[in-house]
C-alpha cells in the first residue's frame, strides 16, 4: 500500500545537464547580488548612525516610532538621538 509519498524521484522535465546548471545558477551563486538590507552608501545626507542601525535589521525594534525614511525621520531622529 503506498501513501503517494515514495523514495522515487520525479522525472526531469529537462535533461539533467539543465537542471544542473540550473541549480548551480539558483544556488551556488556564492555572491548575492541582493541581501534584504539597504546599502548604507547609497542615502546620500542621511545620519551616519541612522543608516547603520536601519541597515541591521533592528530599527523597528529600537525605534517603533520612526518610519525608516529619512526626510520623514530627521527630525525626530535628532530628536530621540540626542537624548
Amino acid at each position: 500500500m503506498s501513501n503517494g509519498k515514495g523514495s522515487k524521484s520525479r522525472p526531469l522535465s529537462v535533461d539533467q545537464e539543465t537542471f544542473t546548471s540550473n541549480w548551480e545558477r539558483a544556488f551556488n551563486n556564492s555572491v548575492c547580488e541582493y541581501s534584504g538590507l539597504p546599502n548604507t552608501a547609497s542615502y546620500g545626507e542621511m545620519d551616519k548612525e541612522y543608516a547603520e542601525i536601519r541597515a541591521s535589521g533592528l530599527f523597528w525594534e529600537l525605534f517603533p516610532d520612526l518610519t525608516g525614511h529619512w526626510e520623514t525621520d530627521k527630525l525626530r531622529w535628532n530628536t530621540v538621538h540626542k537624548s
